[in-house]
């Protein structure tokens, strides 16, 4: 069987013996004209192809080459901010989590870089935070970095005199935990405080101001120097201790964690049998990246495997969110895998190895641990949804499922579901629940409970009203939407400033103007910290005791493998200090029933997530791509021992719509564009390749019943059932086509009985569709040259013939009927005339006027050469009368004979042919008297 290049290439080179397209015989020369006229095609074509070609170059590679969004060139770095602007980027942060027994002092290190295009003077560097934070509003609203950090404010330490344009220098600053407000950070108690690092410096102006600040939460779990009841243990107003031990197990929270991992879609569409092909992030190996030690993929295994191990008290609450993309795009790119450039450029990916023993962890990981399936490449339900794509969704459900459990070797929660960002309208919640699914984790903010919606509600289970599915209302376990919203990275927001002196002219002392910067969610160090401190929070607020707690960070985490680490880790320490109580996600092992104790609620879907969608111009070309897909593989047939499954050639292609459909694209519109032109290019590329192939050159038909040869040509590794189509072309009649099974990679040649009404030269367009009648390839026409006399042609002969013999049969019947007349007849040119006749043999003539010595002359043109005279004829025919000339007219001079007739020449032409005049026969002398 032809191999993955003859899939991809399926015209080849014509059959040998028959000329290619456009071929002449060596010796033959083309006129004048068609030379030039040939030569001026050749430059139309070239002109075209070469246009073709740079329309490809400008809009990137076409078919498989097309861009692929994530290798889309990134915009250039930004130019320096104008004015003066320092960027504190901090590496590390001792600790992470104030306790009791940890160190007393905060340990900052990291480094500053000056962004702006001024050189800044006299820089320093300061902590200040705070005060406690004590309700969800609060805690919200230092998240967005509205919240003042000013209750204590320590002196500034000096970094550098001058820090120019361009420049770095490292930092590390270190300040008491307890103690005066002057010198520390004067902890007093545990909960949870907005900390700020604040850089100040002065500009060109002479103008001291806020230039670069970081903020994040500090949660304190027990106050350094306390374990033990040691000194300082519960001094100071209003002092709390962590307790250690659960003095009521009813008051513990039940606390579950999602723990997903998930990548951005990477995977450009290949045949089966092919190398895998990834697109790059502007020329880098991203998913080598995140596979290596260090990466975000890798840090957040390695977090699993240390953090949450088997026999940990964090491990029974932790369950496992895979996107099936993910795994199935590592196991394949273990065994090797191509990557592609921005420009189209191909090369060898270097994570093969880094991704056969990344999986190889996660399947250790997984075993026996709680495991639920994100959607396929964590595609966006509402969009596919509302475009009808209702079988791509509950692809994207019910088989990426299927998928996890057959890559991990695990069993999966197949009826269960956790959508992006949490949020679902009514309709795809009914095509979730039309493809199997029973239950959901969704945002707490996307119900209502007793049409009310509030934030009050941080999780539990609710049994939606509606829509009903076929085994009854579908139940959603709901995530906290602030713990969600602390794993993300939300936007800048005005910050207060620390200035000595006025804010002047440039603003950036005024609170409005002046923004400070959070790593949460930047997949640097302490992008988790903000959800460590929400965490920490929700442990320590009475007002969510005994209440459910489900944590569930974004699909995309982007966050380090240290700080996923730090958070299990809190979680365990919590539990074990009897502030949470692991449980496992209900409806699974251990978890319970999900719907026994669950309150009715409605589906909330709001209108900012509309506006994020993919959008509708998106999910219209991969409606397209879907219904030809389809029609593909419906006339797709597995052929036993031989080529591959229709599963195994267009699942792949289901794959690459719900890759071009990621809610990842969410906002993005330009990628998720490009993502359904690489999709809509592919699929126009797979039916182009079921077709009737064009013949080198016309048919000749000689006959008027001849078979007609039509070649049919698969291109896919798959066989496929198929009828030809042949258009209505007057003078051609073809018989019933049968259908026709192509085998794979192959072709197949049929002869058409065909009846041939004309002769000439004509074109039949061809074309093959499914057994439902959807068209597959492309026409193709097929040049027709006949020969043949067709009914027309032998009608118009015969009347021909007909018409010709009633004309001969009419002339002779004239001929008889004058002969019957008994009319004088004109002898033929074959008679001579009789003696006394009065023709021009008649030898009674007068003679002439006498001549020389008295012998009488005729009269007429000189003498010539006498004519060849003819016998005699053998009929007598009747004397005519004779004229006797009077003495005073003038002598008549006699006819002269005519020349005998050629026999070859027919007698009616001799009929129509006046004898030729010419002299008479001059009479001999006469002997004697």
């Amino acid at each position: 069987m032809p191999g993955p290049a003859a899939w991809r290439h399926p015209r080849g080179r014509p059959p040998a013996g028959r000329p290619a397209a456009g071929h002449r015989p060596a010796g033959r020369k083309r006129p004048a004209r068609r030379v030039d006229g040939l030569a001026a095609a050749v430059v139309i074509v070239l002109v075209t192809l070469l246009g073709v070609s740079g329309a490809a170059t400008a809009a990137g590679p076409a078919l498989d080459s097309a861009p692929d969004p994530a290798a889309r060139p990134r915009p250039a770095p930004p130019a320096p901010d104008a004015g003066p602007r320092l960027e504190l980027r901090i590496d590390e942060m001792t600790p992470r989590v104030v306790t009791a027994d940890g160190p007393d002092t905060l340990t900052v290190s990291g480094e500053l870089v000056n962004t702006g295009d001024e050189p800044v003077t006299d820089v320093k560097i300061r902590p200040q935070r705070g005060d406690r934070l004590r309700t969800e509003g609060e805690l919200r609203t230092a998240l967005a970095g509205g919240l003042s950090a000013d209750t204590v404010l320590v002196a500034f330490t000096e970094l550098v005199d001058t820090l120019a344009p361009g420049q770095r220098m490292p930092v590390r600053l270190s300040l008491p935990l307890r103690g005066p407000a002057s010198d520390t950070l004067a902890l007093q108690r545990t909960g949870v405080y907005p900390l700020l690092v604040n850089v100040n410096g002065t500009a060109e102006d002479g103008e001291r101001v806020r230039l670069g600040a970081v903020r994040v939460l500090l949660p304190v779990l027990g106050l350094p120097g306390t374990a033990g009841g040691g000194p300082g243990a519960g001094t100071g107003p209003g002092a709390a201790v962590l307790p250690t031990v659960p003095t009521d197990p009813t008051d513990s929270n039940p606390v579950t964690v999602l723990f997903p991992l998930a990548d951005q879609p990477r995977r450009l569409p290949t045949g089966p049998g092919e190398s895998v092909l990834l697109g790059s992030d502007n020329g880098r190996d991203a998913l080598a990246d995140q596979l290596a030690p260090g990466g975000r993929l890798d840090g957040l295994l390695g977090a699993l495997e240390t953090a949450a191990p088997a026999g940990s008290a964090v491990r029974d609450a932790v369950c496992l969110a895979v996107d099936p993309d993910l795994v199935v795009t590592v196991r394949d790119a273990a065994a090797g895998y191509r990557l592609r450039g921005p420009d189209g450029t191909e090369a060898d990916g270097r994570g093969a190895g880094l991704a056969g023993r990344w999986l190889a962890r996660l399947r250790a990981a997984a075993a026996g641990r709680c495991v639920l399936a994100l959607p396929f490449a964590d595609a966006d339900l509402v969009a596919l949804s509302r475009a009808g794509l209702d079988d791509l969704a509950g692809y994207a459900t019910r088989d990426g499922a299927r998928i996890v459990a057959d890559v991990l070797g695990t069993p999966v929660r197949a009826d269960t579901t956790w959508p992006a960002d949490g949020l679902l309208d009514e309709r795809s919640v009914g095509d979730y629940l039309a493809a199997g699914g029973r239950t959901l984790v969704l945002s707490a903010d996307s119900v209502a409970r007793g049409g009310r919606a509030g934030r009050e509600d941080i999780g539990g289970a609710v049994r939606l009203t509606s829509p009903r599915g076929p085994a009854g209302p579908p139940i959603a376990f709901l995530a906290d939407p602030l713990l969600t919203l602390a794993a993300g990275a939300p936007g800048s927001a005005p910050a207060s400033a620390d200035q000595v002196g006025t804010a002047g002219s440039r603003g950036l002392g005024s609170p409005s103007a002046n923004t400070s910067s959070s790593p949460s969610g930047g997949g640097g160090p302490l992008s988790g910290q903000d959800l460590t401190g929400a965490v920490v929070f929700r442990a320590l607020d009475q007002g969510s005791t005994g209440s459910t707690l489900l944590l569930a960070p974004p699909h995309q985490w982007n966050v380090a493998g240290g700080d996923a680490r730090e958070l299990l880790a809190s979680v365990s320490t919590l539990i074990a200090a009897g502030r949470f109580r692991a449980t496992p996600l209900a409806g699974g092992p251990g978890g319970g029933d999900p719907g026994r104790d669950a309150d009715n609620a409605s589906l909330i879907y709001p209108l900012r997530a509309g506006a994020r969608e993919v959008p509708a111009t998106v999910t219209a070309q991969l409606r397209a791509a879907r219904v030809t897909t389809a029609e593909l593989r419906s006339a797709a047939v597995a052929e036993p021992g031989v080529g591959n499954t229709p599963a195994q050639v267009f699942d792949p292609v289901t794959e690459g719509l719900l890759r071009a459909s990621t809610a990842v694209f969410r906002g993005r519109t330009d990628d998720s564009a490009a993502a359904a032109k690489v999709m809509t290019v592919r699929v126009r590329f797979l039916r182009s390749l079921v077709r009737v192939l064009e013949p080198p050159s016309p048919f000749a038909l000689g006959d008027r019943e001849a078979p007609l040869p039509i070649t049919l040509s698969n291109g896919l590794p798959v066989a496929m059932n198929v009828r030809v189509a042949l258009s209505s072309t007057p003078g051609l009649r073809t018989g019933e086509i049968p259908a026709q099974r192509i085998p794979p990679l192959g072709r197949l040649q049929l002869r058409v009985n065909a009846q041939l009404n004309r002769a000439g030269q004509f074109a039949v367009q061809a074309r093959l569709t499914t057994l439902d009648g959807a068209a597959l390839g492309p026409t193709s026409r097929l040049q027709l040259r006949s020969t043949a006399y067709g009914t027309i042609t032998l009608w118009l002969t015969v009347a021909a013939g007909v018409l010709l013999v009633i004309l001969a049969g009419r002339r002779i019947a004239r001929r008889v009927a004058a002969a019957r007349a008994g009319g004088p007849r004109r002898p033929g040119p074959t008679e001579s005339m009789a003696p006394g006749s009065t023709g021009p043999a008649d030898s009674t003539a007068p003679p002439g006027p006498p001549g020389r010595n008295g012998v009488p002359n005729r009269s007429g043109p000189a003498r010539s050469s006498p004519a060849p005279t003819s016998p005699a004829p053998t009929s007598e025919a009747p004397p005519a009368r004779q004229a006797t000339p009077r003495r005073a007219d003038p002598p008549v001079p006699p006819r002269p004979t005519p020349p005998p007739a050629h026999p070859r020449i027919p007698p009616h032409q001799h009929q129509h042919t006046p004898p030729p005049a010419g002299p008479g026969r001059r009479p001999s002398r006469p002997r004697g008297r």
